[in-house]
This record gives C-alpha cells, sequence and structure tokens, in this order.
C-alpha cells in the first residue's frame, strides 16, 4: 500500500514539474522568438545604414575628386565644364545630385542641377566651404539636404570651393524603397539632433524633433525616452518602447557613421510573436498530456520492473566483467600498435638504405607510393601516375625473367635522355593467392654501363691495334717494292695510254701507302709528354691551321672561351691533333655551310672542350660505333681519326663523348681532369 501512495505522490510531482517547465518554456519560446526577431530588425537597420554610409563616403571621394580636377582646368571653358558636371554628377545609385562652385567672395559663379536647392545654400554653408583646408571634404546636415564641401586649389582666382547637394528625401527613398516591413512593423530615421526624416507609416511626422515632441508626435509612441536615449549615443543596439495601445514593441536601430549623423529604427510589434507562441503552447499542452498518460504506463510498468530487479542487478554485474576485457583488449591493441609502429620505422630504414628507387604499383600499373630516392630520380611527383606516361620513351635493351620476377634493362625512363635503369618487377600476391599489385625495384645503371662500354673499347682497340701492326708490316714491305718500280716504269713508258695507267696505279697505291701509314701510327701511338699548357692557346693555335681550308669557306667558327681557365697538364700536340681531327669533321658534317662553336670552361676540377656543330646529324643507332676503328660514316674516310682521338683522351685521363640529333647537328666533349698527369 506504501508503495502505490508513492507511486501517485511521485506522479503528482511529475504533473506539477511538468506545468511548470510549460509555463518556462513558453516564456524561453517568446524570449528566443523576441531575440530572432531583433537579429533581423538589425541585419535590415544595418543593411540601410551600411548602404546610405557607402553612398556618403563615395560622394565624399567624388567631391575631393572634382576639386582636385578644377583646379588644373580652365573655369571659363564650356566643354570642361561640362565634362566636370558629368563626371562629378553621374551616380551609380541613381540619387539626383546638385553642383556648384564658389568663389573667394562665397558667390556661386556656376550651377548645374535643381536651381530651387539653392534656397538651402546658407551662409553658414559658404563660409565653412571656404575656410576647409586642402585636401579636406566636408559635410553640413540640413533636415532636406546635405552639402558636400570641398576646397580648391587654383591659380586663377576664380574658383575657391565647390560643392554637392543631395536632396535628403532621394537618399533615404533610394535606400528604403524595396525593403519590405515585417507585418505591423515600421521604419523611420533620424538626423542627430532628434530630428526624424523618414517615417514609413506617418509621413506627415516628418520634420518633428523628439527633445520637442507634441501631442501629433504620440500617434504611434506614449514617449520619446528611448529614442532620446539612442540619439544621445547610449551603445545599446535594440531597445523596445510601449506604443499607445499597450503593447511591446521590439526596437532595433543602427548608426550610419562616415561623419553622418543619421540613425535608422526598425520595430515590430510584441503581439505578433505572442500569436506565435499561442500554437506552440497548444502543442506542449497535448504534449504534457501524452506525458502525464505515458507516466501513468510507465509507473504501472515500474512495479512489473521492480520484480526483474534481481535479473538487471545479474546483468550489470556481467556488464562490469566484459567492460574489464574490453580494457584488456584495449591494452593489448595499444601494445601491438606500438610494435606495428617499430616494425614500420625499421621497414623504413631498410627502403631508404637499400640504394634503389622502390615503387608499389596496383594491378592497372598506377603508382600508389614511391620512396624518396624513386621520387629524387624522376623529379616528379610519381604517386597517381601510370606507368606508361614514365616510359613513353622508354627503349629496351635486353629483359629476363626468373620465375615470377622479371627485369629489365632500359634507357630513357622519365624522359631522362641517355641514361640506363635496370628494373626488376615482382608481383604482390594477396591472402588467396591472386594478384594484387606490383613491387618495382628501379636501379641506376648508368655509369656501369659507361664502364662496360669503355672496357668494351679499350678491347677492341687494343685488338685492332694489334691487328693494324701486322698488317702494316706485311704489306708494307712489298708494297714499298712495287711503289718504287711503279714510279720508274712510269718515267721510262713513252706510250700514252701506258702512262695514264701507271699513274693510275701509283695514285691507288699511294692511297693504299697513307692508310698504312695511318694504321702504324695508330698501333704505335707515341708516348704521351705531358706539361702545363693553356687548352685556348691550342684551340686557337688548331683553328688557325685550318681557317683557310677550302672545305671551311662557308664555315662560320664561334669562339667562346673561358678567360679564366687553369692550366692543364697535357701533350699539346697530340691534342692538338684531336681538335685539329674534330674541326675537320665538323666541317665535314656541314657541306652548305653552318656555324662551328668551340667553347671551353671549367667545370668540377675538370677542363670542357666542346665542339659544336649545325650539321647533318648522327642517328641513334650510329652513335656507339663512331669510336670503332675503320668505321666512317664518309665516302673517303678510313675510320681511324675518332679511335685515335678517343685513345688519345684516354692516355691523358679525359673522357670524349658526343651528343647528336639528326637535322640540328652534333656536339662533342672533351673533359680534362686539372688534377692528373701522364
Amino acid at each position: 500500500m506504501k508503495g502505490h501512495f508513492l507511486i501517485i505522490g511521485i506522479l503528482l510531482v511529475i504533473v506539477s514539474i511538468l506545468i511548470s517547465l510549460n509555463i518556462f518554456f513558453q516564456q524561453s519560446l517568446q524570449m528566443e522568438i523576441a531575440q530572432e526577431f531583433s537579429k533581423q530588425q538589425q541585419l535590415i537597420c544595418q543593411l540601410i545604414a551600411s548602404n546610405i554610409g557607402d553612398f556618403i563616403r563615395l560622394r565624399k571621394e567624388r567631391v575631393l575628386y572634382t576639386a582636385q580636377l578644377l583646379s588644373g582646368i580652365d573655369v571659363g571653358s564650356k566643354s570642361n565644364m561640362d565634362r566636370l558636371a558629368s563626371e562629378v554628377m553621374n551616380s551609380r545609385h541613381n540619387v539626383a545630385v546638385n553642383f556648384g562652385i564658389l568663389n573667394e567672395k562665397g558667390t556661386v559663379v556656376h550651377f548645374e542641377g535643381n536651381k530651387e536647392s539653392l534656397d538651402t545654400l546658407s551662409p553658414y554653408i559658404v563660409k565653412t566651404a571656404l575656410e576647409l583646408p586642402d585636401g579636406k571634404v566636408g559635410l553640413v546636415e540640413l533636415p532636406t539636404m546635405l552639402y558636400f564641401l570641398a576646397p580648391v586649389q587654383s591659380s586663377n582666382g576664380v574658383a575657391a570651393a565647390i560643392f554637392l547637394s543631395v536632396n535628403v528625401e532621394e537618399i533615404i527613398s533610394r535606400f528604403t524603397s524595396k525593403l519590405d516591413v515585417i507585418d505591423k512593423g515600421n521604419i523611420w530615421i533620424m538626423d542627430g539632433r532628434g530630428t526624424l526624416l523618414y517615417h514609413a507609416i506617418q509621413p506627415a511626422m516628418v520634420g518633428n524633433n523628439i527633445f520637442k515632441a507634441n501631442d501629433s508626435c504620440l500617434k504611434c509612441h506614449k514617449s520619446f525616452d528611448t529614442e532620446r536615449k539612442i540619439v544621445e549615443a547610449v551603445p545599446n543596439k535594440t531597445g523596445k518602447y510601449i506604443a499607445p495601445s499597450g503593447e511591446d514593441k521590439i526596437l532595433s536601430f543602427a548608426r550610419t557613421g562616415d561623419d553622418l549623423s543619421w540613425i535608422i529604427f526598425v520595430s515590430s510589434p510584441f503581439s505578433d510573436i505572442a500569436q506565435m507562441t499561442k500554437q506552440s503552447m497548444r502543442f506542449y499542452s497535448y504534449l504534457i498530456m501524452s506525458i502525464l498518460v505515458t507516466t501513468v504506463v510507465v509507473s504501472t510498468a515500474l512495479i512489473a520492473f521492480n520484480r526483474k530487479r534481481i535479473q538487471a542487478e545479474e546483468i550489470s554485474k556481467h556488464q562490469e566483467e566484459m567492460e574489464r576485457h574490453a580494457a584488456e583488449l584495449e591494452g593489448k591493441v595499444k601494445e601491438r600498435t606500438a610494435e606495428l609502429f617499430d616494425e614500420k620505422e625499421k621497414l623504413n630504414s631498410i627502403v631508404s638504405a637499400i640504394g634503389s628507387g622502390i615503387l608499389l604499383l596496383d594491378k592497372k600499373g598506377v603508382v600508389q607510393w614511391a620512396n624518396q630516392l624513386a621520387e629524387s630520380m624522376a623529379g616528379i611527383d610519381l604517386v597517381g601516375r601510370s606507368c606508361e606516361e614514365l616510359c613513353e620513351e622508354c627503349e629496351v635493351t635486353s629483359t629476363y625473367s626468373q620465375g615470377n620476377i622479371e627485369t629489365v634493362f632500359a634507357s630513357n625512363l622519365f624522359h631522362k635522355q641517355g641514361q640506363f635503369y635496370q628494373v626488376t618487377t615482382a608481383p604482390i600476391k594477396g591472402a588467396d593467392g591472386d594478384t594484387s599489385g606490383y613491387i618495382r625495384l628501379i636501379h641506376d645503371v648508368t655509369e656501369l654501363r659507361k664502364m662496360e662500354e669503355q672496357m668494351s673499347n679499350s678491347e677492341k682497340l687494343a685488338s685492332i691495334g694489334r691487328l693494324a701492326a701486322g698488317i702494316a708490316h706485311e704489306i708494307g714491305n712489298p708494297l714499298t717494292s712495287v711503289f718504287s718500280f711503279v714510279q720508274i716504269l712510269r718515267e721510262m713508258e713513252q706510250d700514252e695510254f701506258k702512262k695514264d695507267s701507271l699513274q693510275t696505279i701509283y695514285f691507288h697505291i699511294n692511297r693504299i701507302s697513307e692508310t698504312l701509314k695511318q694504321l702504324s701510327g695508330y698501333s704505335r701511338m707515341p708516348a704521351v709528354e705531358s706539361r702545363q699548357c693553356q687548352v685556348n692557346d691550342i684551340i686557337e693555335t688548331s683553328v688557325n691551321l685550318i681557317q683557310y681550308d677550302k672545305r671551311a669557306r662557308d664555315i662560320v667558327i664561334r669562339k667562346e672561351l673561358s678567360a679564366n681557365l687553369p692550366p692543364a697538364c697535357i701533350d699539346a700536340n697530340q691534342i692538338s691533333q684531336v681538335f685539329v681531327n674534330l674541326i675537320l669533321n665538323a666541317i665535314d658534317a656541314m657541306p652548305d655551310g653552318g656555324s662551328l662553336t668551340i667553347r671551353s670552361y671549367e667545370k668540377e676540377n675538370s677542363i670542357l672542350i666542346e665542339f659544336e656543330d649545325t650539321g647533318t646529324g648522327i642517328p641513334k643507332e650510329k652513335l656507339m660505333k663512331i669510336f670503332d676503328p675503320f668505321y666512317t660514316t664518309k665516302e673517303k674516310g678510313t675510320g681511324l681519326g675518332l679511335a685515335v682521338s678517343y685513345n688519345i683522351i684516354k692516355k691523358m685521363y679525359g673522357t670524349l663523348s658526343v651528343n647528336s640529333e639528326v637535322g640540328k647537328g652534333s656536339t662533342f666533349t672533351i673533359e680534362i681532369p686539372m688534377n692528373k698527369s701522364s
């Protein structure tokens, strides 16, 4: 029985609380809606005030600009004045303005606009205009007109100041005509002295002052205490006043600023808010009844629920046990996360120390991840790019596979010409054994490739040198005898046909002899006699040797030689032979004329000499063979010039390389170290 009384008491307490909450909710709702109305009204006030402030500021800038223009033009010129008037009276706000010019005596010497507005031009305005300092704009407020004043710096004495007047009613109409007032709301504007400038509902009250209010001013107000406080610069942004009907009204206001003392007011009746809350209160009443019924049902259910209290306690114990297990599991997860982080750091260290670029690709060949070295090799961001995009210019030189791992040797990867890479690709298997992506290892083998080529060239040159020595010896001796007898027979023979035939034999034997001399010279190259020499001097000497050659007649030779080039330890005679050979090769590559540019400069403790021509160029497939003995692209060439030059530079611990493009020309580059001596 006591339990039932307890439940009834609890129900009474709940009902009392609900009624109190209903009243509290009603008051809170009214206050919230009132605040929302106040915010909307404040936005309207600020919008009007901001627009009027912008208009005032633009007018002041236009007047100051006009005063500056006026100081430099002839006031007596009608065209000048018409253009000036058009400039100052033009307004994007579509508000009519009046424009006038005052002389030093305060007389209006020029006027554009409504002449009736001159009635408001008082001596105080004229005096204010003439006393303004240079560069300043004055603003004079009248109940019906605003005057913008500015002095004029003029040497002609005709114009001393200008004024621009705007009708107050037009300004207000321009910025309030498109605003819809909320229901029974109202908009009005006062100046800083309390004079009413605009009233949307009671236009007849315009011109009255709230500090001198009479009975005719109380058609929509019981008093003007709030308005007087606002005019007297009370800092509040919102306020309210009591209308004659006795209902509260929400009042918001905003000041225009920018030297203009106007205050914009917007109000709405509080009864509108009360009407809105009545509907909400009806909803709350139904809600309270529903809560009451629900409470009765719940109370009845509580009695039945009490019987299951023991079962609930057991459930609580189980829940505590589950929470304990969850805490233990969370600790293990954190421990495992730390272990995974350590493994990740180890993996990052291994990847960074590998010395090769690593890419992770998806099944479509799009890069998902790249290590720092791979990004450095490419010089671009690789993530998101496809392999086809990175290998547009690739040339595969060789490939081999071992199981699922494929290795390819390719050049021009990442659009880098002359670079060679070893690319190894392996699939990444998922738990189901299917390929989910690929891992690609990229190793730059350019230097290794160059070393292999140099070793191969060295072996070729050594073999061909031995062969050349044998050929020169075996053929040279018999050829000398043949050459001597042909020369004797040619001198003894009287028959012209035979003499011509012997001359032909003599010519070809002489050609064979020259070839044998080159072979002999190639196989028995003299030792390098190095000494400190100026490379630029050797270049000048070499150019002088061939500049009068008839083949160089249509060739322009340009020399771009570094003036601060240090001396190098080289064999001047042999390197001059190389320079002459490269210059003649360049000339032969330009049969129709062209230009040859010879450069010398210092780079990283080495001296570089470049021979750049504008000739026919060398095809890519032939570049790898041009330093081989007996390989030539010339009709009458022996193929030994570049081979000998390559061997000479090599003996001086230097390198000879070439870059060429068909149709654009070739560039041969000699690099000689400054700290080496043969």
